[in-house]
């Protein structure tokens, strides 16, 4: 039976963003290595998604306290929930990533959708067995404490229970200095590399 792959992909700047270019080879990696695996795209930016407000919030919670989990209003979360491995595509914007990416999060996490609680704790749902998180950055942010897209990916991961977590990164790519060309050259084959590791 094929897995699911659930790829998010927050590219805003589309075919001009490098960080599609990560993900486009992944994903075509991945493909070749695992034909029986079925890749489900998400672009974020066509998405109608919103974020909470205090009116929606309360539409939200009423509907959990109901245990309507198969509201749409989870269709996303429990999409998440479901996928077996994940790839995740964001450039690094405001020490972070875009926006849209922090709505869609937003919109999957919810209680007894892809995580729950005890008196020990959170403990999360998810199915995943692995995220990929695919990003590129102008400046170089690499060990800097100040670069917390791929850190808040990885607290996710364990927020949500997905067993492992991939980052695959090119740094540098905007400083005239150092050759935008051979940095993207690393990244992609960095990224084949990674995904040749990736199984389920």
């Amino acid at each position: 039976m094929g897995k699911n792959i659930l790829v998010i992909d927050a590219c805003v700047r589309r075919e001009e963003s490098r960080t599609k270019e990560m993900m486009d080879t992944a994903v075509s990696v991945l493909k070749e290595l695992h034909p029986d695996w079925n890749f489900e795209i998400l672009n974020l930016m066509e998405l109608d998604l919103k974020y909470w407000t205090t009116d929606t919030l309360k539409q939200r919670d009423a509907l959990l306290a109901k245990k309507e989990y198969d509201h749409p209003l989870f269709k996303y979360g429990n999409q998440f929930r479901e996928a077996d491995g994940l790839i995740v595509a964001a450039p690094f914007w405001d020490l972070s990533g875009p926006a849209v990416l922090k709505v869609y999060i937003e919109n999957v996490s919810a209680d007894k959708i892809t995580f729950a609680s005890s008196p020990e704790g959170l403990y999360g749902l998810c199915h995943g067995k692995w995220m990929l998180f695919l990003t590129t950055r102008g400046g170089n942010w690499a060990g800097s404490d100040m670069e917390q897209g791929s850190p808040y990916m990885e607290a996710l991961c364990k927020f949500f229970g997905i067993d492992s977590y991939h980052c695959v990164y090119a740094d540098g790519v905007d400083i005239k200095e150092l050759d935008s060309q051979a940095i993207m050259e690393k990244a992609l084959e960095d990224t084949r590399q990674e995904c040749r590791k990736l199984v389920l």
